[in-house]
Order: structure tokens, then C-alpha cells, then sequence
């Protein structure tokens, strides 16, 4: 892969991710879940400054612009939720929900992580050394997001999602949250 080619992927990546996580916010306010809602605000957030900051440092750098790749929709809400209120989701539905949720957080988070471990092998056989480290704060970021993912869900696995839990869980969410998005 080219320079070139390397950032266009990470910055359509990052676009995705912002697509992402503007969907789960949705998905978690559709199900009143105000907490994982806020949880995924954060991480939009976070994800918007890391684009900028790929975007700054190819052009601060290569003194080139990134080209933009075609993006795809992750279509993280389920087509059927359209036709429903909020008010229609039923405590089997929301647990399910949740876990759904948690699952493809995760699966993305993986992905991400894959992804940057192999534009930084493909950085360090260029000879781009510097770009490498640039991109090593990423992988530490989404390894201990992935982290943070993994551990709600074994946490609400170990209860069989309980709602209880789930419920319990939105309003420290919510502090823990708008703590970290006053400190981005």
C-alpha cells in the first residue's frame, strides 16, 4: 500500500466510525437507555477529534489532502425498529437489545483494532516511522475502549442481562460520560 492509500483507508474508517456511534446513540435512546446512549456520544466525539487529527497530519505532513473513499452504512438499528415507538419495546425486547448492542460494539471495536495494527505493519515496511507512532495512540485508544466493551458485556452476561442491571447502569453512565466529554 501507498501512503496515500493507507490514509484514505484510515480516514474513511474514521467516517465509518462516526457513523457508527451516531447510530448507537440512536439505538440506545430508542430504548431509553439514556446511560450507553451518552456512553457512545463520548466515543462520537472522540472519533470526530481522531479524524481531524489523521486529516491534519497527512496534510501537515505529506502536505497532501486525503482522498476519500466510498463509505458504506453500518446499519447498526434493525429496519424493523422503524415501524415501532419507543414506548413498544417490551423488557425481553430492550435486554435483547442491549446485547445486540454490546455485540456489535465490539465486533467494530475488533475490527478497528485489526485494521490499525495492519496500516502500522504496512507504515513500518514503508519506512514511515514516524506516521507508525503517529497511529500507535490509536491502537492504544481503541484497545482500551475494546477492553471497556468486553467488560460491560461479560458484566451483564454474568447477570443473563438482566434488566435490572441494565436500568441500574444508565444514570452513573450518564456522570461517568459527561465527565469524560468535559475533559475531550
Amino acid at each position: 500500500m501507498t501512503l496515500e492509500e493507507i490514509y484514505s483507508e484510515l480516514s474513511a474508517h474514521a467516517i465509518q466510525g462516526l457513523m457508527v456511534h451516531d447510530q448507537m446513540i440512536s439505538y440506545y435512546c430508542f430504548l431509553n437507555l439514556k446511560g450507553y446512549a451518552k456512553c457512545h456520544m463520548y466515543h462520537f466525539l472522540e472519533e470526530n477529534q481522531n479524524y481531524l487529527k489523521i486529516k491534519n497530519y497527512y496534510l501537515t505532513h505529506h502536505q497532501k489532502l486525503i482522498r476519500e473513499k466510498q463509505i458504506s452504512d453500518p446499519k447498526i438499528i434493525p429496519t424493523n425498529w422503524y415501524a415501532y415507538e419507543r414506548r413498544d419495546v417490551d423488557t425481553t425486547s430492550k435486554r435483547n437489545a442491549v446485547k445486540t448492542g454490546l455485540e456489535k460494539w465490539i465486533d467494530w471495536e475488533k475490527d478497528t483494532k485489526k485494521l490499525y495494527e495492519k496500516m502500522y505493519q504496512e507504515l513500518v515496511s514503508l519506512g514511515a516511522i514516524a506516521d507508525a507512532k503517529f497511529l500507535e495512540c490509536f491502537i492504544c485508544d481503541v484497545n482500551e475502549e475494546l477492553a471497556n466493551a468486553e467488560s460491560l458485556y461479560i458484566k451483564k452476561k454474568a447477570v443473563d442481562f438482566d434488566i435490572n442491571s441494565i436500568m441500574g447502569d444508565q444514570d452513573k453512565k450518564v456522570k461517568e460520560y459527561n465527565k469524560k466529554i468535559e475533559e475531550l
